[in-house]
């Protein structure tokens, strides 16, 4: 590519590096879709008014929901400390 426009390559390289970093972990983000989810679901398991006679009388959504709440709570803490970590090494 740096080939077909010379004059890309040399705007490029006349950037600075500004020393801030932008990096924010993507496992933040995915626990808290998981975790509202999950969220979610467990107040549609203790609220709601689901027949669960297929599945032997288990609310599954209130499990399930407790679940993905935990692990998306889990995932966003160790996002969150990676990032801290990541940004206390520099």
């Amino acid at each position: 590519m740096s080939q077909d426009n010379p004059k890309a390559q040399n705007d490029i390289q006349g950037l600075k590096d500004s020393g801030q970093s932008h990096k924010m972990s993507i496992a933040l983000t995915i626990g808290a879709t998981i975790g509202l989810i999950g969220l979610i679901l467990l107040l549609n398991g203790l609220f709601g008014s689901a027949d669960y006679s297929r599945s032997d009388h288990i609310n599954i959504n209130l499990w399930w929901g407790l679940v993905m709440l935990i692990f998306g709570i889990l995932m966003s803490t160790g996002g969150y400390i990676s990032a801290k970590r990541g940004k206390a090494a520099r």
